[in-house]
This record gives C-alpha cells, structure tokens and sequence, in this order.
C-alpha cells in the first residue's frame, strides 16, 4: 500500500529546509561552482594568451638590444682602428696637417 503524505504537512516540515541555511549553504556551493567554470574556462586561457604574448615581446626586445649591441660593437671596433691608425701616423711624424685647412686664428 502506497503511503499517504498530507500536502500541507509536507509542506511545513520541508520549508523551514528550503528556506533555512542549509539552502544558503547549496546556493553557495552551486554559485561557487559555476564561478569555478567561468574562471576556469575563460580566465586562465586568456591569462596564459596575456602571458605568451607578454614573454614574445620580451623575446624580441631582447633579440633586438643584442643586434643593436652587436652595431655598436662593431662601430667602436672600426672607430678604435682608425684613431689607432691616426695616432701611428701622428706619432711616426708622417701625418702632415693642411696648412690650408687651419683656422687663421691657429698659428703652427
């Protein structure tokens, strides 16, 4: 035999269950648990997108400085060459100043 539940006891002994903290607290758990969803399926590919984009650039910046490194490597090498080839010539009183070339307020 089937038993016989009286709708309007049923309804006041489950109320104060569906109206009292423990449905806050599965409320909760379920707002938590879609939260959990969101961020996990939005937030972090696009913090890890964010991220490799950010580390590319840091990359090209560095790839970039050690060209331009390289450059003035070079450029102060072929300087230091020449002064160094002016100083032998200055020195070895091979290197003849233009007298024309001279300032007139500059007396040799």
């Amino acid at each position: 035999m089937l038993a016989q539940v009286d709708p309007v006891t049923a309804t006041t002994t489950i109320a104060p269950y569906l109206a009292g903290p423990g449905a806050a607290v599965v409320v909760l758990v379920l707002l938590l648990i879609g939260l959990y969803s969101i961020v996990v399926k939005h937030f972090v590919p696009l913090a890890s997108t964010l991220g490799k984009r950010h580390l590319d650039q840091i990359d090209a910046l560095i790839a970039n400085q050690k060209a331009e490194s390289n450059a003035i490597t070079k450029t102060l090498a072929s300087i230091d060459r020449r002064l160094a080839r002016i100083e032998g010539l200055t020195d070895a009183g091979q290197f003849v100043a233009n007298p024309g070339a001279q300032s007139p307020d500059r007396s040799t």
